[in-house]
């Protein structure tokens, strides 16, 4: 999104494209980006942080952690990419109560930290994902320690292994779904140990040089020296699809019974409608729609009604369910990165991995494990009046309270608990984009910007019990300033200014947008169903993006957009697993160089996508200016 600032049209990252192990991302990405001139079309990818604050990336507040009360106070938490593992645990041990990680003069582990174990074990399981996400291209299921721990949720893992101390619990359950406010006990392991494992990675986090448009060039000019078209600015209305031969769609079964939908043959997809009426089509023969915005949006807006109810919806569908919709708040600020002394770390609120509180039975003398986090909202909450049976019980911190003995009678009456934006609790997080890009200040001058993400209320979407688990959109971007989008953007606004004062007097511009789908949610069931692959079952149908991974970030898109092309392209299990053949491999092969020429014809060719001086910074002044 773009807003005008100070007479200028200004670029907001409102996505995030913040890049995870950029190492084994840009072995996908490059030769997307290939140009005739350049072997990443330009593209530049720069470390966030620096090397004064170790390369800091993400900063988590949890509410109760690293502190002795029940309020919402906290210690945040700083995410960096120095010593990785054993920095992290080392922080455990000295400001969480966790053991000591100890290195004997050999380099063997002799410590006691259940956090550095667990960090390990994390990346053991996570070591098979490559495996299990290449699998959904051939259809193939793959039986290993990521699987296995993907339809299984991260609670579990969190009591078992990490059962003495509860700021670590949280704190790892913080840093395994930090950009969707979901509980540990409703998150799936796959992504919990995917995002401790790309959080704790000694390359830490990278940003594209220039932002999300220089991304966007690079790719349409690649695409357009290859004969393609890029079209920007079109609402999509709904998916073309050739008729079905009447003898295949009147095949019976030998039973006798009618045909299940799900197993009968499908019409080939032969495009897309604009809502102008305006219909591209795909060739005759070998052409496919890939869609990139996710499963529900795919097979509930754009496939046609008759056709879903014909035809039906891949596997496993009805089982997911969608992650409740985002509100993004752009802020535009006067002052520069060093003036208003911006972070390019992300700063997260994260209530959904709040201290939990452990209690003892007084009759049995066992430890019941208390639950990491708060809903946001919406679950359903008996009536007052209610006759339940109780039984008391002792905290292992000391608190008493009392636990329910006997569960909620059937025919109880359930009241829905709204969701609503609550100053100083609600799931937030804050970005600074400009901070992030180290061109941005020769192209934009003096002038910041920050992107702040909050889930949207009730009062802006509305959740369906369907299957599968839907939200509707009631209200989208308005007047920011009166109605409910004027007092949510109060409630932020003041949260935002408590969290950086600094911003206050440097505000030029405020603006709301949303409310914007998000794709599913990370629960076991989004990993578990059969039809989560690119192929589907309608021929020449395909989907991408981060659904296909874990969710929220310009790694998983990445990810998720090669094995929908590596799908589209009819590599089998053979090239796959034996030939080692793929998408990246043969363009590797084929493509040729770029021309790393200076000039051409006279004018000078720039290799460099957007103007780019490395920034080199004066330690030992920078810490004396600091100091002082």
């Amino acid at each position: 999104k773009s807003s005008s600032v100070l007479g200028k049209k200004i670029p907001f990252d409102i996505d995030g494209m913040n890049v995870a192990q950029l190492s084994r991302q840009q072995e996908l990405l490059a030769p997307a980006l290939c140009s005739t001139t350049d072997t990443q079309g330009g593209i530049r990818f720069s470390r966030i942080g620096s090397n004064l604050d170790g390369y800091a990336h993400s900063i988590l507040s949890v509410p109760g952690l690293g502190t002795d009360n029940t309020s919402a106070e906290c210690i945040p938490v700083v995410l960096n990419a120095t010593g990785s593992l054993a920095s992290l645990a080392e922080y455990c041990s000295t400001c969480l109560g966790d053991g000591f990680p100890g290195v004997d003069l050999d380099g063997k582990d002799n410590g006691n930290s259940n956090s550095l174990s667990y960090l390990r074990a994390c990346n053991q399981i996570n070591a098979g994902s490559a495996d299990y996400y290449l699998s959904k291209l051939y259809n193939a299921k793959e039986s290993n320690a990521y699987q296995e721990a993907s339809v299984r949720t991260a609670s579990a893992f969190l009591n078992k292994c990490l059962p003495l101390n509860t700021h670590v619990r949280s704190l790892m359950a913080a840093i395994g779904m930090m950009n969707e406010n979901l509980c540990p006990d409703k998150t799936s392991m796959a992504a919990h140990v995917t995002n401790i494992c790309a959080m704790t990675s000694e390359e830490g986090v990278a940003y594209p040089v220039g932002g999300p448009r220089a991304i966007c060039h690079a790719l349409t000019s690649v695409i357009e020296q290859c004969g393609g078209r890029v079209v920007a600015g079109v609402s999509l209305q709904e998916l073309l699809f050739e008729k079905l031969d009447e003898k295949k769609e009147t095949k019976k079964k030998t039973n006798g019974e009618e045909n299940d939908p799900l197993k009968g043959p499908k019409p080939k997809c032969k495009g897309i409608r604009l809502q102008n009426g305006m219909d591209i089509k795909v060739s005759k023969d070998d052409g496919s729609v890939i869609s990139m915005l996710g499963f529900i949006p795919t097979f509930l807006n754009l496939l046609p009604a008759d056709t879903r109810a014909a035809h039906g919806v891949p596997p496993g569908l009805p089982a997911i369910s969608e992650r409740r919709p985002l509100m993004k708040i752009m802020v535009g600020l006067k002052g520069s990165k060093a003036d208003l002394n911006l972070t390019g770390a992300d700063w997260y609120r994260l209530p959904n991995a709040s201290l939990p509180y452990d209690e003892m039975d007084q009759a049995t003398g066992q430890i019941r494990f208390g639950a990491i986090g708060v809903d946001a909202g919406g679950d359903d909450l008996t009536t007052d009046g209610e006759a339940t049976g109780e039984t008391e019980t002792t905290s292992v911190g000391g608190r008493r309270g009392k636990q329910n003995k006997t569960a909620t009678p059937a025919t109880a009456k359930k009241i829905t608990r709204r969701c609503k934006f609550q100053t100083g609790e609600s799931w937030m997080k804050v970005s600074f984009p400009s901070a992030k890009d180290p061109s941005w200040h020769d192209r934009y001058g003096p002038i910041s910007t920050c992107v702040v993400t909050v889930e949207a209320c009730d009062d802006f979407v509305r959740a369906f019990d369907t299957k599968p688990q839907i939200y509707s959109i009631l209200k989208g971007s308005g007047n920011s300033t009166s109605g409910e989008m004027g007092r949510l953007m109060d409630r932020v606004m003041k949260d935002l200014l408590q969290t950086f004062p600094q911003l206050e007097d440097n505000i030029i511009c405020t603006q709301m947008y949303g409310p914007v789908r998000s794709g599913l949610t990370h629960c076991p069931a989004r990993f578990a169903i059969k039809g989560n692959r690119p192929e589907t079952s309608y021929p020449g149908l395909f989907v991408g993006g981060a659904d296909l991974t874990v969710g929220d970030s310009f790694s998983a898109s990445i990810v998720g957009g090669w094995m929908a092309a590596n799908a589209a392209m009819g590599y089998s299990m053979i090239d796959h697993v034996y030939l080692k053949k793929n998408l990246t491999s043969d363009l590797e092969q084929f493509m040729e160089e770029p021309s790393l020429v200076t000039e051409r014809d006279g004018v000078v060719v720039e290799d460099v996508g957007v103007p780019f001086k490395e920034v080199n910074i004066d330690e030992e002044n920078a810490t004396k200016a600091a100091e002082s």
